[in-house]
């Protein structure tokens, strides 16, 4: 009988310093000064506590993931944990952490995407905020199938994303994006088609190559004022069968982007190259916004074949060579900058 007194009262001591060493613990945690940094943190639908803790505990966000699942299952928030974007002190508490969680963050990532990105542009700043991953949003806009059933011509959707800000869920898949983007499009271009053209639009009733000019224009322009004249400078070129010689189609294929290209730049053989070859490039360059778009399909009627930048984001335009190449020597430009 003393035998058996005497284990239990061992068991309740045992346990007595148990509950007062998790109830310590909890304390601690509950209660340790929160570091003054923060970091965004993303937690996906599905995610569990353990993949959680460890991706934590590489971000520096908490020191222990063995103790963050512990925690997790002694305070009952190991089947709440809800996902969404959270902003998380670095170098807190597991504990702390774990109530921060079960509250429930953001669910939809605000993402501008700004007039000229390319798909893979866009496919980066996506990456960036966590919305999706880059590699699968590209295929996407490669998705030949998607691009037949939206009637989008070429082999990307590049040029038919409507640069915009868009309120896009964490998680949404990479098909849904390039889908808004491309209604967001053709609900844009529709006032602007001209009054022959069909009410409902798709690609297939824009004028031929309006996309691919309207691209040239967004690459090539800063001002608004200068988009129907840039547009006119292209088209008045290639009426008369001249190159285009648009730096922008070389920057569009070089493997690293350039501020100001070389003549080696202008042999890159490529048939987006208009310093190489006639004609418009085969697809658009990059994604225009509005601006753009309307100057496509409302240039300005001008006799202008040349321009060349003069800073502050304007172009001086020429109609004949002499005038052009002089101009060049006043804003001390030398070739191939803008349209020669």
């Amino acid at each position: 009988m003393r035998r058996k007194a005497r284990s239990s009262g061992w068991l309740s001591l045992f346990l007595i310093l148990l509950f007062a060493g998790t109830a310590g613990l909890v304390y601690w945690q509950a209660f340790a000064p929160a570091a003054a940094q923060s970091t965004r943190f993303l937690v996906r639908s599905g995610q569990g506590v353990r993949e959680t803790g460890d991706s934590l505990r590489a971000r520096g966000i908490i020191t222990s993931s063995p103790l963050f699942s512990a925690m997790s299952r002694l305070i009952g928030t190991d089947r709440r944990l809800k996902p969404g974007r959270y902003v998380l002190p670095t170098r807190a508490s597991e504990y702390r952490i774990l109530r921060i969680l079960a509250c429930g963050g953001e669910q939809t990532a605000l993402v501008t995407v700004p007039e000229g990105f390319t798909i893979r542009q866009i496919a980066a700043r996506l990456a960036r905020e966590e919305v999706c991953d880059s590699a699968s949003f590209i295929a996407a806009c490669r998705d030949t199938a998607l691009l037949r059933r939206w009637r989008i011509p070429g082999a990307t959707a590049e040029g038919y994303l409507f640069p915009d800000s868009y309120f896009l869920p964490y998680g949404i898949e990479p098909e849904a994006i390039v889908q808004m983007m491309h209604r967001r499009f053709l609900e844009v271009v529709k006032p602007l088609l001209p009054a022959s053209q069909p009410p409902d639009p798709d690609p297939g009733s824009l004028p031929p190559d309006a996309v691919i000019l309207a691209s040239l224009v967004e690459a090539e322009a800063e001002q608004d004022t200068e988009r129907p004249l840039v547009a006119s400078v292209f088209l008045n070129r290639l009426k008369r069968g001249m190159r285009l010689q648009s730096c922008a189609t070389v920057e569009y294929v070089l493997p690293q982007r350039k501020a100001v290209l070389s003549q080696s730049d202008t042999r890159f053989e490529s048939p987006y190259n208009t310093y190489l070859h006639a004609g418009l490039p085969p697809g658009p360059i990059c994604n225009p916004g509005r601006s753009s778009l309307q100057a496509a399909l409302h240039p300005a009627r001008t006799s202008y074949l040349f321009f060349v930048a003069r800073g502050g984001g304007r172009h001086y335009f020429s109609s004949s060579f002499s005038e052009h190449v002089a101009a060049q020597r006043r804003y001390g430009q030398r070739p191939p900058t803008g349209v020669r």
